[in-house]
């Protein structure tokens, strides 16, 4: 069971890294994005 977990996280962020390098946007732009995300998921985690 732990087995395919583990192996399905790592295809699921194999994806995401392969999708994130032919985004049709700018690599600036999509590290924008993904920061912006990111700290938002922060501050609804935390509630701040």
């Amino acid at each position: 069971m732990i087995g395919r977990t583990r192996t399905a996280l790592k295809f699921f962020v194999y994806g995401l890294v392969v999708g994130l390098l032919f985004a049709p946007r700018s690599g600036e732009e999509t590290r924008a994005r993904v920061m912006n995300w990111a700290g938002q998921a922060v501050k609804d985690t935390v509630g701040g």
